[in-house]
């Protein structure tokens, strides 16, 4: 059965939430990608609004039957611009559009159009994994215990941890659910972090990611229709999530219903 949200009206806030948006394009490995020269019409078609580039490891990690394993580090390149706050990076096995500087989705979605348009210079016309992920983390200067959260956020999302029989002494909880769309899977990680150490204040983690595992021919038109349908739905989730008294202190600068 499809999430029960109901449609929510579009709204910007003074206080952004957001630290770090993705949307990953999985593909068959590139087994040619660290050949010299390989990237080198990718990045030309990118290098306008991405001059920046470095060389990065990604350390993997294997679950066996005998547990977790670290599997050898793979190498991606990442490409950046001028002001470090959005970044696409690619390796033999996927593209990603990322930034730490989220405003509005029609901004991040014609930036992830011309990653798309780059994507022939690679010779990629498949998809293994497409996902989109939003990372939150809600802060309040008075919800500061878990039980004081009470009133800043939905009361069904906090549960017993804004309850009064774990009292004050949580310190971290966090939740994962998965839950079977038509369209994917939509995956909510939610919980309270508390103010440990290098963390100075505690905050209230939203961290939404909605993906399809399903593959098939890349079709960018495809590709961006479904990134609509994710976005919409988790700034309902989101939405959802949060009360009146919360908006208020994010502070809502405009508002479209829909």
């Amino acid at each position: 059965m499809p999430l029960r949200v109901e449609p929510q009206p579009r709204r910007f806030y003074l206080i952004n939430c957001l630290k770090l948006v993705i949307c990953q394009l999985r593909f068959p490995v590139l087994h040619r990608f660290e050949q010299p020269g390989f990237l080198g019409a990718f990045q030309d078609a990118l290098k306008k609004e991405y001059p920046r580039a470095s060389l990065e490891q990604q350390v993997g990690v294997a679950l066996t039957p005998a547990g977790a394993t670290s599997v050898p580090p793979s190498q991606f390149w990442r490409f950046t611009d001028s002001s470090g706050a959005w970044s696409v990076a690619v390796a033999k096995d996927f593209v990603s559009l990322e930034t730490t500087a989220y405003d509005r989705f029609e901004a991040f979605r014609d930036r992830l159009q011309s990653v798309l348009d780059a994507l022939p210079e690679l010779g990629v016309d498949f998809q293994e994994r497409l996902g989109l992920r939003y990372v939150n983390e809600i802060k309040h200067p008075d919800a500061l215990t878990p039980a004081s959260w009470r009133g800043f956020l939905n009361a069904e999302l906090l549960g017993m941890v804004g309850g009064d029989v774990l009292g004050d002494g949580v310190i971290h909880a966090v939740q994962e659910i998965r839950l079977k769309e038509e369209d994917g899977i939509l995956v909510i990680r939610h919980g309270y972090v508390g103010a440990e150490p290098p963390r100075d204040r505690p905050y209230y983690l939203l961290d939404l990611d909605h993906y399809d595992e399903v593959g098939k021919p890349l079709d960018h038109e495809h590709i961006l229709q479904r990134i609509d349908t994710y976005h919409s739905k988790m700034h309902d989730v989101f939405e959802m999530s949060i009360t009146d008294a919360m908006r208020e202190h994010l502070g809502i600068r405009s508002e479209v219903s829909v």
